[in-house]
């Protein structure tokens, strides 16, 4: 389980959703890149849903509908995948879900 930022090869930033120039550098030189886990930060309760925002190593800062027990300081699985119930259980962390980002559109000519 995986979610895709985006990465300036530039600058080192990443960045979801994706973009299509870097915030911080300007650059146009962008890549996905695969995250697989992050740390919850700050939580929040909206009847049986939870919401967190997941702070991936060394960004970006995500937020995610949680799956599962969570706390402040837990590692959580990002997926991009809303369903879980049929995910192998291999790790015992709770699954984040990030919905996709759609990718940035191509100028039109």
């Amino acid at each position: 389980m995986s979610v895709i930022v985006q990465n300036c090869r530039t600058c080192g930033g990443q960045w979801f959703p994706a973009r299509l120039l870097c915030p911080r550098c300007g650059g146009a030189d962008l890549a996905p890149r695969s995250v697989e886990r992050g740390v919850v930060e700050q939580l929040t309760h909206l009847g049986d849903v939870v919401i967190a925002s997941v702070a991936c190593d060394p960004e970006p800062l995500l937020v995610a509908r949680l799956h599962g027990t969570v706390a402040v300081g837990d590692v959580v699985e990002l997926t991009d995948r809303p369903d879980t119930s049929d995910r192998p259980d291999t790790s015992g962390r709770p699954v984040a879900f990030v919905p996709p980002s759609g990718r940035p559109r191509e100028k039109q000519s």
